[in-house]
């Protein structure tokens, strides 16, 4: 809701407002997402930038350890192949005696000593035959060996995994006790002859190594881990032990860099696996130290932002200024124009849309000053005055850009009293020109103080507007304004019923004493009896035009009427009286002796009405009108110019299997529909019935009166398929075009069809 008021309102602002909002908020939604989407692409090439550089700087970091843990399995490898220590370890050393023991002890350690020189980092090495007896070289206590022999060891299951092994070192962080962790590199020792498990060597190295290859590979901020395939991690400045940065299962392909988030805290990380411990090496780093120069980045970009909404701001002042400028005038120009006057001009300066705009409304403004006013006389003249054809009537609506959509005519006369004021008149006409655009209404003004004003909306919507124009012209104006009201009739032709109504309340009301009289006058109050007029007034109208249906409709109206408003039986007696003499007279005009009236119809039609109830006397007139008036009206039916040409047309183009209803309208320049009812109107039938009566006609003369083939018959009245041609004559006769030929004397006539050429008068069929 709050939205549509939002969207309401900013229609409601003036153009350059609208084209102020406009142009900020596009431009502020183009440069931010412009700078949104740079950030963002930025950021993504720092990202791939960073997390290139670090992978590349861990795997130099794993490649130096795992250069390391190498020389550190090749000892080992040497050790254990050894001669002395396959001899030794194929036998329980501990039940050797004497020297044969110290010998067998010195030439253990003897190959200890000489690894251990050949190795660097190295915190202690284990030898352990499989009997249990421990050789060590270490810088540590003496409780380690202990624990390599002990429950706690075994209970991690490191003999269970070296015996299960191919041979292979298998490298893991190993925690002793809470004080004391250390990188352990485990190895079975196997007997060459026949494979069997005769011993373990394990090396512990210092983790205090692994940060010194760090110093060396230049990762830069961030923290460092080591997680191995257990799932212990080694972290610097931590030791082992600590949470895993990242869960390696996660992480695919050998190195790589990934994005995580560890103590609420956006991280990036590169990763790195190494084959020969199964270890996966990961150098972690808050993105906000990774995306540091962003910072300034997007700080440049709101610097960019803000200078360029100020400059579009000023070259918007200027172009808004360009547009909003003549078009504020053409406002005021159009303005008015409604008021009535048409002096203004438009200054053109340039070529552009806007000087065009402006050529198009001084030429519209020339084209008024010298016709539209006049026609716009005119037309409202002839409502007033005459009977206006459909053709008429919808030619000055389309010349006038105005259109009657409503049912309801009605003519009010507004007359103000004595005015003073030329310009206080001038602004009465503007407010009633203006009251045109509110309401379905036109105008038209009759003298200096007299305004006529034909309304085309029913009577309870013409009311409330004709108040608040004598209220404004009151109030605003200090003007006398009267409004003198015509009944409202169905048909535009019945316009100038309504004005005479108008005009005699006018006539009749206006006196030097209208002080206590009231504003607008009603056709009800301008006659002293309750006389049915207006019904009368419609009745002599469509009886002019001879639609007796019409005549019948607005009768039984009528009686309806006369039954609820109860009026008396003397007016309407007046009314029957009224009607019938217009009869006659009509009957006198036509001047036949067959239908003159009767010596006597005045009496008998007092005898009539003194006997017989209204609605009755009022049914019998209707049937009276239809057979005394009918027969003669329907002689004297004048074709309009439209129909005269479509009886040429039909006429010259008889024979050409084109002509259509369609057809027709094009050449006539009608619409297909409106030239079909008004064809089946005038005519009293179809398009193409009339059309294939007049070729059915043609044929049968044809085939009577020439020696012409059935094929050049056909051609001759409009059809290309000689086949197609029998089967409808013979649908139209019940003889085939031959069979018809031969027995000439059952030819049968069309009747009541004009003539080929378009005669100007016809019967038309009830």
């Amino acid at each position: 809701m709050r939205f549509r008021r939002a969207i309401s309102r900013f229609h409601d602002m003036t153009l350059a407002k609208k084209m102020w909002l406009s142009v900020a908020f596009i431009s502020l939604l183009t440069l931010a997402t412009f700078a949104a989407l740079s950030s963002t692409q930025i950021k993504q090439l720092i990202t791939d930038r960073e997390g290139k550089v670090m992978v590349q700087q861990i795997e130099y970091y794993t490649s130096s350890i795992n250069h390391y843990f190498q020389n550190i399995q090749k000892s080992a490898q040497v050790l254990l192949y050894s001669p002395t220590i396959q001899e030794r370890f194929s036998s329980n050393m501990s039940q050797l005696t004497g020297s044969e023991r110290i010998r067998a002890y010195n030439e253990i350690y003897d190959h200890l000593h000489r690894m251990w020189d050949n190795l660097y980092g190295i915190d202690a090495v284990y030898l352990i035959d499989r009997y249990q007896n421990v050789f060590k070289i270490s810088v540590e206590d003496a409780n380690m060996p202990t624990f390599l022999t002990g429950a706690e060891f075994a209970k991690q299951g490191w003999y269970d995994r070296l015996g299960k092994s191919d041979g292979s070192s298998y490298w893991s962080f190993v925690r002793w006790n809470e004080s004391k962790a250390s990188i352990m590199m485990f190895n079975a020792v196997y007997d060459k002859s026949d494979l069997s498990l005769i011993g373990h060597l394990v090396i512990s190295v210092s983790p205090q190594v692994f940060d010194g290859f760090l110093s060396a590979s230049n990762l830069g901020a961030g923290t460092n881990s080591i997680i191995d395939s257990a799932g212990i991690a080694y972290t610097s400045g931590s030791g082992i032990g600590g949470e895993a940065p990242v869960d390696v299962s996660t992480l695919s392909g050998e190195k790589g860099y990934a994005s995580t988030r560890q103590h609420d805290e956006p991280y990036m990380l590169a990763y790195a696996k190494n084959r020969l411990t199964g270890w996966t090496f990961v150098h972690s780093v808050p993105q906000r130290i990774v995306l540091k120069d962003l910072k300034d980045v997007n700080g440049l970009w709101l610097l960019f932002l803000i200078v360029s909404i100020l400059l579009m701001t000023v070259a918007s002042a200027f172009l808004l200024r360009t547009i909003t400028m003549p078009l504020r005038k053409m406002v005021r120009l159009v303005r008015e124009v409604e008021r009535g006057s048409l002096s203004g001009r438009f200054n053109v300066l340039h070529k552009d849309e806007l000087g065009k705009l402006g050529h198009a409304f001084n030429h519209m403004l020339d084209k008024l000053q010298d016709g539209i006013p006049l026609i716009r006389e005119k037309f409202i003249r002839s409502l007033l005055e005459r009977s206006m054809t459909e053709e008429e009537l919808r030619e000055f609506e389309r010349r006038l850009d105005f259109r009657f959509e409503g049912s309801w005519y009605q003519v009010v006369l507004v007359y103000v009293r004595d005015p003073s004021d030329e310009s206080a008149l001038r602004g009465a006409e503007a407010a009633i020109r203006d009251m045109e655009l509110r309401c379905r209404m036109i105008s038209d003004t009759l003298a200096a103080n007299q305004f006529c004003l034909i309304f085309n909306c029913p009577e309870d919507e013409t009311v409330p507007y004709l108040e608040q124009l004598i209220g404004h012209l009151r109030g605003s104006l200090n003007l006398q304004p009267y409004a003198f009201i015509g009944h409202a009739y169905d048909d535009p032709n019945l316009v100038k019923t309504s004005f005479e109504e108008a005009k005699t309340q006018l006539k009749y009301r206006i006196s030097e004493q209208m002080d206590a009289e009231p504003a607008i006058f009603f056709p009800g109050g301008a006659f002293d009896h309750q006389y049915p007029e207006s019904y009368e007034n419609r009745l002599l109208h469509y009886i002019g035009e001879g639609d007796f249906d019409m005549c019948a409709n607005v009768m039984e109206e009528l009686i309806a009427h006369t039954r609820t408003k109860q009026i008396a039986p003397p007016v309407m007696n007046a009314v029957l009286a009224a009607l019938h003499n217009h009869l006659n007279k009509q009957l006198i005009k036509f001047g036949n002796p067959g239908s003159l009236p009767d010596a006597d119809w005045l009496a008998k039609l007092n005898l009539s009405l003194s006997l017989e109830p209204f609605e009755k006397n009022g049914r019998d007139f209707i049937a009276l009108l239809r057979d005394r008036l009918g027969p003669l009206i329907q002689k004297q039916v004048r074709y309009s110019p439209n129909i005269v040409k479509a009886f040429q047309l039909i006429g010259e183009k008889s024979s050409d299997p084109d002509l259509t209803v369609d057809f027709a309208a094009r050449t006539l320049g009608l619409n297909t529909n409106y030239f079909s009812q008004l064809f089946k109107k005038e005519a009293g039938v179809g398009f193409a019935e009339y059309v294939s009566g007049l070729r059915l006609e043609h044929a049968r003369r044809l085939l009577q009166e020439t020696g012409l083939k059935i094929k050049e018959v056909a051609e001759k009245t409009g059809f290309a398929d000689p086949h197609y041609f029998g089967v409808w004559f013979k649908d139209n006769t019940g003889l085939s075009p031959s069979q018809f030929r031969r027995g000439s004397n059952q030819q049968q006539e069309l009747p009541g069809l004009p003539e080929a050429g378009g005669p100007q008068t016809v019967n038309k069929a009830q």
